[in-house]
């Protein structure tokens, strides 16, 4: 990702234990080997791209032991490479489709001929399926920068992140900053692709008309453009960040440096970022040649040094409005590879942007992608990184969850699996599997036929809230019978920290 850092080829760090702002909470979610990007299914499954060419998934908070993707023969994860993206079809649904980019062993060895491609599989059940290569021959001659990540905007159309290869394909410049590939508008590096879900060139793409042409093989003939690019003059994008409260496609582009700026771009239709020639808002190694961009080219709109440690930026995510407090309503969360840490993008007086710590001490070699899905009935922080071994890790803000929901527990009344009694009754309910240390309330609802249950309305105004020490226990109604008119009801204890919803058992009034 950086000129001296890759994804592999470092000794993996213990999982460190990080500082985060009052009223979050972080924890493991799942062990998985040098996870690489995240992407969630519309019924709350998370799929784990691991470097090495598996595919994991995590279901109802357990990881599954057999990958629904195993492509480790196809794939080169030797320096930079490897399965690198995953993104879901916006219609998930009703196709089943989940898009990947990999390094594809093109060569009997992993070597200069390795390349990268972007391919479609169909899901079915747990397992991945039916591959279709959409974008092919995306070169990667020196093993490092093939950015890789794959995600769909608003308009429902595919953004792919494609590094400039390290070195110049095309053997006519050099490698790091002499790199100057991804200038070449007849090459897939160094750039945004868009293209749609059967790989075709959608009608808005900036580059089509006349000397344009289908980039499907990642180069074509010198002179010509690639349909598929959305914008160019990048190093290495490693991570995109899509905003889920604009009203269209909006996202910005994390491009790691060479050796003096980490770099946020708004991603724009047919924007040069200036990369061989620029680095972050400077000319390329310089500190103090800052002045405008030249014609044509677009500054990013914050970067930062390495004054402090930090070096290679990665995973970002825009906080969706209403899931944590106001201070974070829609703010700009990026993290730093090198320095273990998660930033939070702030607007300052000059009309710019300045960096706050968000959470401090994860240690190297972490945070590779940032993703909010689903938890309970909120949504949570979840990254990946690959110190501890490779882990997907969660961060919560218990402030803002919801305050009732189901948990998924074993339930009785009185020991049994239901109870009968008159409007009335004095009702204590006995749990196992209980979680310790959470707050759980009695609660009633009317019977439900669907899975997804909610017990939302209090046995009595006020119950004891008690909080379990072991994982077995009672909770009574504390002030008085339960008064409810003759009907079938569900009777639940309800935790209230957002975890899942399950299944309560009947309660009958007579």
């Amino acid at each position: 990702m950086t000129a001296a850092v890759g994804l592999v080829g470092v000794t993996a760090s213990p999982a460190a234990a990080a500082t985060l702002p009052s009223g979050f909470t972080e924890g493991l979610v799942a062990s998985v080997a040098a996870p690489t990007s995240m992407a969630f299914t519309p019924d709350g499954r998370m799929l784990v791209s691991s470097q090495g060419g598996t595919m994991r998934v995590v279901k109802a908070g357990a990881l599954l032991a057999t990958p629904a993707l195993d492509i480790t023969s196809k794939v080169c994860s030797n320096s930079e490479r490897g399965l690198l993206g995953v993104a879901v079809d916006p219609s998930f649904t009703a196709n089943g489709y989940v898009f990947v980019y990999y390094s594809f062993k093109k060569n009997p060895t992993c070597d200069s001929g390795t390349v990268n491609r972007v391919a479609r599989f169909v899901m079915t059940g747990d397992t991945l399926g039916g591959e279709t290569v959409l974008v092919d021959n995306i070169p990667s001659p020196a093993g490092n920068h093939n950015a890789g990540y794959v995600h769909f905007g608003k308009d429902n159309l595919l953004y792919v992140s494609v590094g400039d290869g390290g070195c110049d394909y095309a053997g006519n410049s050099g490698c790091a900053q002499d790199n100057d590939a991804n200038r070449d508008m007849n090459a897939l590096v160094g750039k945004i692709l868009r293209i749609d879900r059967d790989g075709g060139i959608p009608a808005g793409n900036p580059f089509t008309g006349p000397g344009t042409v289908r980039c499907i093989t990642g180069v074509a003939a010198v002179g010509t453009t690639c349909q598929e690019i959305f914008a160019f003059g990048l190093r290495n994008p490693f991570r995109l960040a899509f905003d889920p409260n604009a009203a269209s496609t909006r996202f910005y582009i994390n491009d790691v440096g060479q050796s003096t700026w980490e770099e946020i771009d708004l991603g724009a239709a047919g924007a040069d970022y200036g990369w061989n020639t620029r680095e972050g808002h400077c000319a390329t190694g310089s500190t103090t040649n800052c002045g405008p961009p030249p014609a044509g080219m677009t500054n990013p709109i914050f970067d930062y040094g390495r004054a402090d440690g930090c070096g290679t930026i990665t995973g970002g995510a825009f906080v969706p409005n209403g899931v944590w407090p106001s201070g974070y309503q829609g703010k700009y969360l990026f993290a730093d590879y090198l320095c273990g840490k998660i930033f939070r993008l702030d607007p300052n007086a000059g009309g710019g942007f300045a960096r706050t710590d968000f959470v401090t001490g994860l240690g190297g070699n972490s945070a590779t992608d940032l993703r909010f899905g689903p938890y309970g009935r909120t949504q949570a922080l979840y990254y990946t990184t690959y110190a501890g071994g490779g882990q997907v890790r969660r961060i919560v803000n218990t402030d803002t969850i919801p305050a009732l929901t189901v948990q998924g527990f074993t339930w009785y009344s009185d020991g049994s699996s239901a109870k009968t009694g008159p409007s009335g009754t004095v009702v204590t309910a006995f749990g196992t599997s209980l979680r310790t240390n959470t707050a759980f309330r009695l609660m009633t609802s009317p019977a439900q036929t669907i899975p997804d249950l909610t017990c939302t309305v209090d046995l009595v105004p006020v119950n004891a809230n008690p909080r379990f020490s072991n994982a077995r226990g009672f909770i009574a109604n504390t002030s008085g019978p339960v008064t409810r008119v003759p009907g079938d009801y569900d009777l639940c204890f309800v935790a209230e920290d957002g975890s899942a919803v399950g299944l309560p058992v009947a309660f009958h009034v007579v």
